[in-house]
């Protein structure tokens, strides 16, 4: 495509030799290649319900791309935490009942001892009340103080008890209501545990394909990983409803943008190209996995026309992305293109001499520069820097 050349750089200085190419207007398309697969674009899912505040660890699942029918289990979930969470739930219920029993008992002998006395007291004045309103004449003088001062004891003794009877039952029904209060948080904690037994097993809401979700790390679920609750668990594409998500090396990621064509070949189907347009760009590179530092570009692209007896979801697929097309271009490496305060500049041999010179660019890929000011047709290019500017 490039026809390099050597040159001789720097002035009299003949050991001093630059690689070169010279420049030639030429036609050329700029193409980035990746791997990808095909996703569906319109599913059902199957998610965890989301009125369980408890995460789930996923035992079985049933073999992705598996064809599942209505009503079949697809995932099964480890109960043996909930079954132990149960049991504790199902003592501290029957442990609260006891207390209340318990404490009921308590308070109704308290009460009545209270009620005893109370009575006590109440007799007690009466006989008090008949000596002191008795004639004095008949008392003697210290017999008649003493009336008076058990009158008045048994006054005080009788409020207390009035008192004593008011705090109790205020008290026994405050300590009734905490015991209650427990009680009903097990009971709620036991109703949402056998909730979550039912659900220790989902299934597939309709006939499809069975297809792993991925977290949001972007790894599909597995045997072993925990779910929350809303979380898809699952999908079921609907037949004919897929688009192709490629997965592009940050490195190779120049010039890809929305609309542009993409040509799609699936590994099942290779001697078939399929036309595709590339409908969303993700804003950063991501790992595919969080044990692979290796970072990409996420590229969505619409499927012209979709062949649901080839495209299946999960099929692996080759797209080649077109950034663009230019006619009697000048091309040269990224190596023989230098910037100095986001101006592109390079070096061009005059008389022998590696000169720099500004210029301007256009389409760009990995490899390959478009020069589109500052470059006459056979000047000669050195495709590095001459040591002087290093």
């Amino acid at each position: 495509m490039l026809i390099a050349a050597v040159a001789v750089a720097g002035c009299g200085d003949s050991s001093s030799l630059l690689p070169t190419i010279s420049a030639t207007a030429q036609d050329h398309t700029f193409v980035v290649r990746a791997r990808g697969e095909l996703v569906p674009s319109e599913s059902i899912a199957i998610r965890m319900p989301s009125n369980i505040d408890m995460r789930f660890n996923i035992t079985w699942m049933v073999p992705e791309y598996s064809e599942v029918r209505k009503g079949q289990v697809v995932v099964r979930f480890d109960d043996s935490e909930v079954l132990v969470q149960r049991e504790i739930s199902v003592l501290e219920v029957v442990d609260s009942d006891l207390q209340i029993d318990s404490h009921v008992r308590r308070s109704v002998i308290d009460r009545t001892r209270i009620g005893h006395e109370t009575e006590r007291v109440e007799d007690e004045t009466d006989i008090a009340e008949t000596y002191v309103t008795i004639d004095p004449r008949l008392m003697s003088r210290n017999e008649y103080i003493d009336a008076l001062g058990d009158l008045a004891y048994l006054g005080v003794e009788e409020a207390y008890y009035a008192w004593q009877a008011i705090t109790h039952d205020q008290r026994s029904f405050a300590e009734q209501r905490r015991i209650e209060s427990g009680r009903d948080a097990s009971q709620d904690k036991l109703a949402k545990q056998d909730s979550a037994l039912a659900q220790m097993a989902l299934h597939s809401p309709a006939d499809g394909t069975f297809v792993y979700a991925r977290t949001p790390w972007g790894r599909k679920l597995s045997k072993g990983q925990s779910v929350f609750p809303g979380r898809a668990v699952g999908l079921l594409p609907i037949r004919g409803k897929v688009r192709a998500r490629i997965y592009v090396p940050e490195v190779d990621a120049v010039g890809i943008e929305p609309d542009q064509p993409v040509a799609l070949r699936i590994d099942s189907e290779v001697e078939r190209d399929f036309a595709a347009r590339i409908s969303s760009v993700s804003p950063v590179a991501v790992p595919r996995d969080r044990s692979d530092p290796q970072k990409y570009f996420v590229v969505e692209a619409e499927i012209d026309r979709v062949d649901p007896e080839v495209m299946r979801v999960g099929s692996s697929l080759t797209a080649t992305i077109t950034t663009g097309t230019v006619r009697d271009a000048f091309l040269l490496p990224q190596q023989a293109v230098f910037f100095e305060q986001d101006q592109a500049f390079i070096y061009v041999l005059e008389q022998g001499d590696p000169l720099p010179r500004q210029v301007d660019l256009g389409h760009r890929s990995p490899t390959l520069v478009e020069v589109t000011r500052g470059l006459v047709s056979g000047e000669q290019v050195a495709v590095s820097a001459p040591r002087s500017a290093s």
